[in-house]
């Protein structure tokens, strides 16, 4: 029977067993225009098909058409101050051979080769090779992310045709390696109680003495006008 508990907490300890589910919400931006906020689970929901997971990664047809100049990484939010973030913004610059055209990307946090999907962007137009249409994604980590270096790989579509037409991680960009982060549930936030009951207990105690202490002075002053007169 001791043996199911220790079974437990090993099969909890494992990375890749425990966190089974995942959620992440994030909000985009492109030419100063800002659009809403949207979530991405492991579970399905009404509206969105569940995140992806990537046990190899991916291959795809390079015909030349689209590529990604550069991507690059800030660092937001640490509750805890324990080094690791739960939100964060990446930045990438899509360039294309078109003066204009639409796609979209699929962002990826992994580590040991096995990535999860944590934000799909909507359509988006890219602008030949112009390096003002880069577009941001700010991302905060609800669920499911332990605390961990993460890698993060993006795949990115022809808004027109579904097509994978790059990828785009860390043999292509080191700043997309080892991001130390971590979900909102693994922030441990330390909670400052100022403690009132010590002092007020302090405080009734001196009342308490002093009322003593008057009533022993008149006390006294009575008795001894008692004996003296």
């Amino acid at each position: 029977m001791k043996a199911v508990p220790f079974l437990a907490l090993l099969l909890f300890s494992l990375p890749g067993l425990a966190d089974t589910e995942w959620k992440a919400t994030s909000k985009e931006s492109q030419l100063n225009e800002v659009r809403p906020s949207s979530a991405k689970s492991s579970l399905k929901s009404d509206k969105d098909a569940p995140a992806r997971i990537l046990s190899l990664r991916p291959q795809h047809n390079d015909t030349g058409n689209f590529w990604i100049y550069d991507a690059w990484i800030s660092l937001l939010s640490d509750p805890d101050a324990d080094g690791y973030y739960s939100e964060f913004t990446l930045s990438f610059d899509v360039d294309s051979l078109y003066t204009q055209a639409p796609v979209y990307a699929r962002l990826y946090l992994g580590n040991a080769d096995k990535f999860r999907e944590y934000h799909t962007t909507s359509v988006f137009s890219v602008h030949g090779e112009s390096s003002d249409d880069f577009l941001d994604v700010t991302t905060t980590l609800l669920e499911g992310f332990r605390a961990d270096d993460y890698e993060i790989l993006i795949e990115l579509y022809d808004g027109d045709t579904d097509e994978l037409v790059a990828v785009y991680d860390s043999y292509d960009d080191e700043d997309l390696l080892y991001l130390p982060l971590e979900s909102r549930e693994y922030e441990q936030n330390v909670v400052i109680v100022e403690e009132v009951h010590g002092g007020s207990a302090s405080m009734l105690a001196m009342l308490l003495l002093l009322t003593v202490v008057i009533w022993r002075s008149t006390t006294r002053r009575d008795n001894c006008h008692r004996h003296c007169t």
